[in-house]
């Protein structure tokens, strides 16, 4: 069975580069490996004050109804969408944040869009829920946004191949 592997940084880099609301505001797409270090991308890309930023790892599982037949492989993807504020201008925030909102619902309906070719080639969106999370006043100093996680699921071919194993040491 041939994988079908969903590529997250490829499509949301693409989604941000294509979004007319995130290219007219500068959104500028980058790679995260975890929420350790956004503050070190912050000071990475000091030109840049709005991002898009992916997470290069992600979560999941290998699950089956039954636990023998069916398997699929369940995956969380995470992206933040982060916007500079004028520090201690809570005006400032409330505005950035609005824009970061208008964001994510514009991604959001592009998520739902494309779930149907994807579905096409067996790799699934799970849209019956995104869920998200603003970033709180201090999280990041002179930042506002937000994260969202998008679950997919595909069909994973698991067959135990004899000539992968070398014979039992217990024999």
């Amino acid at each position: 069975m041939e994988s079908n592997t969903f590529d997250a940084i490829s499509y949301f880099t693409g989604m941000a580069a294509s979004n007319i609301l995130a290219q007219e505001k500068g959104f500028l797409a980058v790679t995260i490996s975890n929420t350790d270090n956004l503050e070190a991308l912050m000071e990475e890309y000091r030109d840049n004050d709005r991002f898009v930023a992916i997470a290069d790892t992600s979560s999941g599982n290998l699950s089956s109804p039954d636990g023998a037949y069916g398997f699929q492989k369940r995956r969380a993807y995470t992206v933040f969408i982060l916007s500079a504020y004028e520090y201690g201008n809570m005006a400032s925030r409330q505005e950035e944040l609005e824009l970061c909102r208008q964001l994510f619902h514009q991604f959001v309906s592009k998520i739902i869009h494309d779930k149907y070719q994807y579905e096409e080639k067996q790799m699934f969106f799970d849209t019956h829920a995104i869920p998200n999370q603003e970033l709180g006043r201090y999280y990041l100093s002179g930042m506002t946004g937000l994260h969202f996680t998008l679950y997919t699921w595909e069909p994973i071919d698991l067959q135990y191949e004899e000539n992968q194993w070398s014979t039992d040491p217990r024999d």
